[in-house]
């Protein structure tokens, strides 16, 4: 399980720092509430830039280097970045939430500015930023040279299996593992519930596993149609707190009063599954002792929290470990703690040499944390006209992004009620925004069509924010909104700073339905590479498809044969536009394209059978 004491330790030393190679200066520098120096070093012509962050596909290592060159004024080609190794790079915090682009970006101007005596340039005089940079890793990636983490090899090096019950909740009571002890060059580590092997070859490690005689005391898994009504029973109420960046309780007017007066009343649930982030590289580390200090190479996206955690289930103190944290093959948020590096650790401990544990398609499935499901409940009441008066949005269990509405409701009540967790779940692309904006889009759609109002009139007229009117309309003019005889849907948002919105028409296929057409405006602001941009909302969407018509985890899920993901024949035409916005500081995009694409699934979907879609996924 995740160590969430740890988790808030780790974020609440978070801090930016910046490397080169030369003479260093200091500048004291505000993130996340704190003053943290930042070193910039520099050495000839070429500059290296040293960062706790990993480009795991989002182009991060390109858009850093376009930073860097733009105030340097050289080219891209220039700068060298070093991601993630922790003897060589500062702590500025994990690869998540979308941070890389409003804040390391902006770190990494100001302080070379501040080193040339100057300030950072402003838009009208960007020579480097505000192009379309081609990914610097982009020739390695599409010929096959670019080295992954499950890639990586060492010699002398173990391989490691760990033997795993069939429960994921059940204890190891007994095990008998002298037949697999007598095997040459095979050692066997029973630590409480931690049984595995290490042999030379992973058909050996495979052989002394089979050998172990293991009991294990069974923990049924909890059914999870029985969650929602359990949830409703034991789930704690939010308190207001402001102080974190996603407040659990957002309030405005008393909405309890309004809809206790309120007329026209409406109330409506949805249910978002656990889904699985499917990587395509399963996990995989190689751990190497050298006396009393360990060096990990794995592919985590926060090098130092895998650091501390490792540390601490190793009862060590975080200097004695290096994490080297290579590009992983996938990650969306699941490859953020440490699980495969501390089972390869405990093994080469024990074994006296480096051991490499490299996780199988069913242990990817059945033993990674997987996106939290999400029950959701919205009342709202209404005057005649359709004008909402009072809003109450209630989230069990996936969490609070994504609550704040980006509509002007005048009473409002948006709450993220805490559950017991049955699985292990955790980070997933957009965390609890894809929930909350699925149950508030859908809501807004099921309003409209009660009025007979037209679903992007309807929206407009709770909508003050100029740019996110703005996409609407925008979206609306490019899409031919609402198409003569389509049936098409649409949602908006507002997602760490960014408008965007989303419509999508769909056409009958057999006894479901498909997407025909998907089209997304958005607005992030200043755009720094807005090719990569684009490649981020195309991404975005494609993921979204599967959340929205097919993907649905559950503890008997082992194979992508019986995980449906997206594939080309489900991939609509896509259309992309883009509002750029240069005067305005550049939003994060990596995860916000995914959390509109079901609502406007689901509203194209009521558009064509009349049917509304509460439940994901939704071609079930």
């Amino acid at each position: 399980m995740i160590d969430e004491s740890l988790t808030r330790e780790y974020k609440r030393r978070e801090f930016l720092q910046l490397l080169h190679a030369g003479a260093a200066v200091s500048l004291a520098l505000p993130l996340h509430g704190a003053q943290t120096p930042v070193r910039l070093l520099r050495s000839g012509d070429t500059y290296e830039l040293r960062t706790g962050k990993i480009d795991m596909g989002q182009g991060a290592r390109t858009l850093l280097a376009q930073a860097a060159a733009e105030e340097l004024g050289v080219p891209v080609s220039a700068i060298q970045v070093i991601m993630a190794d922790t003897a060589l790079v500062p702590d500025d915090g994990g690869t998540w939430a979308s941070l890389t682009t409003p804040q390391t970006v902006p770190a990494v101007r100001q302080e070379i500015a501040r080193q040339q005596g100057s300030t950072p340039r402003q838009p009208p005089e960007w020579r480097v930023l505000g192009q379309s940079t081609p990914n610097v890793l982009g020739r390695a990636i599409v010929t096959g040279a670019q080295v992954y983490a499950g890639d990586l090899r060492h010699e002398n090096t173990l391989a490691g299996i760990v033997l795993r019950p069939s429960s994921l909740n059940a204890r190891l009571t007994s095990v008998d593992a002298a037949a697999a002890r007598k095997l040459p060059g095979v050692t066997v580590v029973h630590d409480n519930d931690f049984l595995a092997v290490a042999a030379a070859t992973p058909h050996e490690a495979r052989r002394a596993a089979r050998l172990i005689r293991a009991e294990w005391t069974p923990a049924p898994d909890p059914p999870i149609s029985e969650l929602a009504a359990e949830w409703r029973k034991t789930a704690v109420a939010p308190v207001e707190n402001n102080q974190t960046r996603y407040p659990p309780l957002v309030r405005k007017g008393d909405a309890a009063a309004a809809l206790a007066a309120g007329e026209r009343l409406l109330k409506t649930e949805y249910w978002l599954p656990f889904i699985a982030h499917a990587p395509l590289e399963t996990r995989a580390a190689i751990a190497e002792w050298n006396e009393d200090r360990l060096t990990v190479h794995s592919g985590k996206q926060a090098p130092f929290l895998v650091r501390a955690e490792i540390a601490k289930a190793l009862g060590i103190a975080e200097t004695q470990v290096h994490v080297l944290s290579s590009m992983p093959g996938g990650g969306f948020g699941g490859k953020q703690h440490a699980d495969v590096e501390i089972e390869a650790a405990r093994l080469a401990r024990s074994a006296g040499r480096p051991v490499r544990v490299h996780w199988s398609r069913e242990e990817e499935f059945r033993w990674s944390y997987v996106r939290p499901a999400g029950l959701m409940e919205i009342e709202t009441a209404a005057r005649a006209d359709g004008r909402i008066t009072a809003w109450r949005h209630r989230n069990y269990n996936a969490g609070s992004p994504g609550l704040p509405p980006p509509y002007d409701f005048p009473n409002q009540s948006s709450e993220f009620w805490r559950t017991p967790a049955p699985f292990r779940q955790g980070s997933y692309r957009a965390l609890a925004s894809t929930a909350n904006n699925f149950a508030r889009e859908s809501h807004i759609d099921e309003r409209a069509a009660g009025f007979h109002q037209d679903p992007l009139h309807y929206r407009l007229a709770h909508i003050t924010d100029e740019r996110l009117r703005a996409v609407l309309l925008r979206g609306a003019g490019l899409f031919r909104w609402p198409g003569p005889g389509k049936a098409c849907g649409l949602a908006c948002t507002i997602e760490k700073d960014g408008r965007l919105a989303i419509f999508a028409e769909t056409a009958p296929a057999g006894k479901g339905f498909r997407v025909t057409r998907l089209l997304m405006v958005a607005d992030f602001g200043a755009a720094l590479n807005p090719t990569n941009l684009k490649n981020q909302m195309m991404g975005g969407m494609i993921q979204g498809l599967g959340g929205a018509l097919f993907e649905e985890w559950t503890p008997a899920t082992r194979s992508l044969r019986a995980y449906r993901l997206p594939r080309f024949s489900d991939v609509p035409p896509i259309e992309l536009e883009l509002i750029d916005r240069r005067e305005i500081p550049a939003a994060g995009a990596g995860e916000a394209p995914i959390v509109l694409v079901a609502p406007a699934i689901a509203n194209a979907f009521f558009a064509l059978t009349g049917e509304r879609g509460r439940s994901l996924p939704l071609n079930r």
